[in-house]
């Protein structure tokens, strides 16, 4: 189905990011999950869903041809900012994501003044405090293996 700006804009943000979910379940998307069977964490097993949708947005979509189907179905690039969801007033400003330059979609100059301002001053320590993740993950990975 292909969305027009108007019924993404007279949609709650909740509905919106559970038609986001539905239409990429429903097109064969999957996202990152642990599979049983791997024992590990693994891309393109769990389906979406939306557990809170002010982290679903930037919390589960990491695959760019997911975010590629979005936008050419007119769930994303259409007037409204998927990190506050709210109308985007004049020119978008472009949100591109720092470990996938294939992944980007508009946002609105407010969220993008937001992330200026975080980016300049705790950035680098976001980025520190994500690597004891990470690190912990990828131990429990190869020990339950």
């Amino acid at each position: 189905m292909k969305y027009s700006a108007g019924e993404i804009i007279n949609m709650s943000y909740l509905e919106w990011m559970e038609t986001i979910a539905k239409e990429l379940n429903e097109a064969g998307f999957k996202k990152e999950g642990y599979s049983t069977i791997e024992k590990r964490f693994v891309k393109n097993i769990k389906p979406y869903e939306v557990n809170d949708a002010r982290y679903f947005f930037m919390g589960s979509i990491d695959d760019a041809k997911a975010m590629d189907y979005l936008k050419s179905i007119g769930l994303v690039n259409n007037g409204r900012c998927p990190m506050c969801g709210k109308p985007i007033k004049g020119t978008p400003s472009r949100f591109t994501d720092g470990l996938n330059p294939n992944l980007n979609f508009h946002i609105c100059s407010s969220c993008r003044k937001n992330g200026q301002r975080m980016s300049n001053n705790s950035g680098c320590i976001i980025a520190f405090a994500l690597i004891p993740w990470n690190f912990i993950k990828s131990i429990f990975t190869n020990w339950i293996s």
